[in-house]
């Protein structure tokens, strides 16, 4: 759903993102990181992609904050994804406990 809303938001002509490029893959390699965990042995090596998936997850918040405050994001599409970044980050968070 973050990639989606992403591609949607960067892909509209009324939006002309800072870093668009970068907030793209920044977003769609959260999911390629999580994919690429579980095809991982447990423990360390899982840790590791989980570890990559969360930096990429902070990446992309921080990329579209600067974008909301410079106001180039509205507020509705800014805090939808946000809230997912965040529940993301709080899912790897626990994966990586185990």
């Amino acid at each position: 759903m973050i990639v989606s809303d992403v591609n949607r938001l960067l892909d509209s002509p009324n939006h002309r993102l800072f870093y668009a490029e970068q907030l793209r893959e920044a977003a769609g390699s959260i999911t390629s990181n999580i994919r690429e965990a579980y095809g991982r042995r447990q423990g360390r090596e899982r840790n590791q992609f989980f570890r990559f998936a969360r930096g990429s997850a902070e990446e992309t918040d921080e990329r579209l904050r600067g974008n909301f405050r410079a106001r180039r994001v509205p507020a509705a599409p800014f805090w939808r994804i946000h809230n997912r970044v965040a529940v993301v980050v709080k899912m790897l968070n626990a994966l990586m406990k185990e």
